[in-house]
C-alpha cells in the first residue's frame, strides 16, 4: 500500500489599502480599507494516483468560503502527506486562518511536503519559484493570470473570472505534481512505506522492499548504522544500528 498523497495550491482574496503613491513602501494595518475582509477564493486538488483536478471554490455572490474549508478539511484529513509549494509558510496558515475567523475547529493536518522548502534544500536553483522550475523541468510553466482578474472576481463577482481562475489554480497542482514526481528521489521520504505497511523498520523507507544490499557503514556522533540500497527502487538509506 502506498501512502495517500495530495498535492494541492490556493489562490486568496487580496486585501484592499488606502494609499498616498505607487511604488516601494510601507503600509501599515491602520490603511487598510474599513470592513475589508480577506479570504480564500478556490481550492485545487488531486490525488497521486489519479489524474484529475478537482476544484473547490468560495461562494462568488456572498463571497464566503466557509463551505468550501468544510469540504477541503475532509479532504486533507484522508491524506497521508500533503504536497504544497510554499505550503507550509503560506497556504496551510491561510486555511488555519480562515478556521480561526469563522470558529471553526483546527485541521488535523497529515504530514506536509512542502517543494520550495525541499528544492531549496537538496537543489541550488536560480529561482525557486514553482513556474521556474517546472518551466526548467516540464519546458511548460504555469499560465497567466493578471490582477484585473482578482478585481473582477472580488469586485465585479464575474465567473468567467473566477473559472479562469481556477483553471490557473488547476494547472499549478498539475506542475506541482509532474516537479515533485520527478525530484523526489532527491528528498528524504516523509512517510516510512515499509512502516505504513505493517513491515519490519529495516525495509526500505521509499517503498518497502526487504530485497537491500550493504552500501557499508555510516558513523554519526554517537552511534554506527548500516548503510543499505534498495534492490528495488534503487534509493539508499540508514538501515540498523551497529
Amino acid at each position: 500500500m502506498d501512502p495517500k498523497v495530495l498535492f494541492w495550491d490556493i489562490e486568496t482574496k487580496p486585501v484592499r489599502f488606502w494609499a498616498w503613491r505607487t511604488g516601494k513602501q510601507y503600509l501599515g494595518h491602520e490603511q487598510i480599507v474599513a470592513g475589508e475582509r480577506f479570504d480564500i477564493i478556490c481550492i485545487c486538488y488531486k490525488w497521486a494516483h489519479e489524474s484529475k483536478v478537482h476544484e473547490l471554490s468560495w461562494n462568488i455572490k456572498t463571497q464566503d468560503s466557509t463551505s468550501m474549508i468544510n469540504a477541503f478539511t475532509k479532504i486533507i484529513e484522508s491524506a497521508d502527506i500533503a504536497v504544497a509549494h510554499n505550503g507550509d509558510s503560506f497556504d496551510m496558515r491561510q486555511v488555519n486562518t480562515q478556521r480561526l475567523l469563522k470558529n471553526l475547529a483546527p485541521i488535523d493536518w497529515p504530514v506536509s511536503d512542502d517543494t520550495l522548502k525541499a528544492f531549496r534544500k537538496h537543489f541550488y536553483l536560480p529561482s525557486y519559484k514553482l513556474d521556474y522550475i517546472a518551466s526548467l523541468l516540464e519546458g511548460v510553466g504555469k499560465d497567466r493570470m493578471g490582477f484585473q482578474d482578482w478585481i473582477d472576481i472580488v469586485e465585479k463577482k464575474d465567473p468567467a473570472a473566477l473559472r479562469k481562475m481556477i483553471k490557473y489554480c488547476k494547472k499549478d497542482v498539475l506542475l506541482l505534481d509532474s516537479i515533485y514526481k520527478k525530484a523526489k528521489r532527491f528528498f528524504k521520504p516523509k512517510i516510512h512505506v515499509g512502516i505504513l505497511n505493517g513491515l519490519a523498520k529495516t525495509t526500505c523507507p521509499s517503498c518497502g522492499s526487504s530485497r537491500s544490499c550493504s552500501k557499508g557503514v555510516m558513523i554519526g556522533t554517537t552511534f554506527k548504522s548500516q548503510r543499505r540500497t534498495c534492490k528495488d527502487c534503487g534509493r539508499t538509506y540508514k538501515g540498523a544500528r551497529l
